[in-house]
């Protein structure tokens, strides 16, 4: 299958397709090459400045990456930044200073409790110099009970293990760069659909009579793998297979449309829809329409 110019009585006007803000490049490059009849190429480019939509007929399509694949990335990222940050102050701070409030109390305790027992068994008052370690001892308990919001709780011999495996390894080193190198790797790529037919792709540049067809097998399919419906694969002359993704990529769906529609244009649009595609609740819309024709008749 060749990719042929000869589809342009398929193809809607070009003034038709600037008001509805599609993007049909291919009647714009046969504009350009004179493809259009003498009367009605003129006319369409004399109305180029008095209709701003179709200043983005003749632009070429670039892809950059798609919006909801950023943000998912970028917020996983920055949960993993965060959890990995929180694990490193509860191993480097939060956990060793609970352990020296706990060794410490437990020493306080011990000397309050000695004192008590020395003044029952003695049967005296504490002299002065007990009298200022029980003091001490007591003032370093009511400190570390207040620093904690209560009595400190020994950490487990696994704690700090957790916090630096799960949390600083698990989320912070492999978690953030784990989802920050996809939005990096995206963006580096870039499709391009210029306005003669070259595709410019990560694996080379492609004139329009290279590229011998386009699978659409996948694309909207309703049955199978579900991401891969998001996919188009692009054959070449010298049999290189690239693989079209409109799910990582932002205005793919218009390099796959154009395309496809350039080998198919019976059966795809430019917007990589299937010829006489309704959208959504579509039908509805009709049905409701005909209830209010017939009623109207009737009445």
């Amino acid at each position: 299958m060749h990719w042929s110019d000869e589809h342009g009585d398929r193809s809607p006007d070009p003034l038709t397709a600037a008001d509805t803000g599609s993007r049909k490049i291919w009647n714009g490059f046969r504009i350009r090459q004179g493809g259009l009849p003498p009367k009605t190429a003129p006319i369409a480019l004399t109305h180029v400045k008095s209709i701003p939509s179709l200043q983005l007929y003749f632009m070429p399509i670039c892809t950059t990456i798609q919006p909801f694949v950023f943000w998912r990335n970028a917020i996983f990222a920055i949960l993993c930044l965060f959890f990995g940050l929180w694990g490193w102050y509860d191993y480097s701070v939060k956990i060793p200073n609970l352990e020296k409030d706990c060794a410490a109390i437990e020493i306080a305790k011990e000397e309050i409790k000695k004192f008590e027992t020395k003044e029952q068994t003695t049967n005296s008052a504490l002299d002065a110099s007990d009298k200022e370690q029980w003091n001490a001892a007591k003032k370093v308990v009511e400190q570390i009970t207040a620093r904690n919001s209560g009595a400190p709780v020994k950490p487990s011999a696994y704690d700090r293990q957790i916090q630096l495996w799960l949390y600083i390894i698990g989320c912070g080193v492999l978690g953030t760069p784990y989802f920050i190198w996809p939005i990096i790797q995206i963006a580096k790529k870039k499709y391009v659909l210029q306005d003669n037919g070259t595709l410019i792709t990560p694996e080379g540049t492609f004139s329009k009579a290279q590229i011998s067809e386009i699978d659409m097998s996948r694309w909207c399919a309703k049955e199978g793998d579900r991401r891969s419906t998001w996919t188009a694969t692009l054959a070449t002359s010298d049999g290189k297979r690239i693989v079209l993704d409109d799910h990582d990529f932002k205005n793919m769906h218009l390099i796959i449309g154009a395309i496809a529609h350039g080998f198919m244009p019976d059966i795809w649009t430019t917007e990589g829809k299937r010829v006489g595609e309704q959208p959504p609740n579509q039908e509805a819309v009709d049905s409701a329409n005909q209830s209010a024709s017939d009623s109207k008749s009737v009445s």
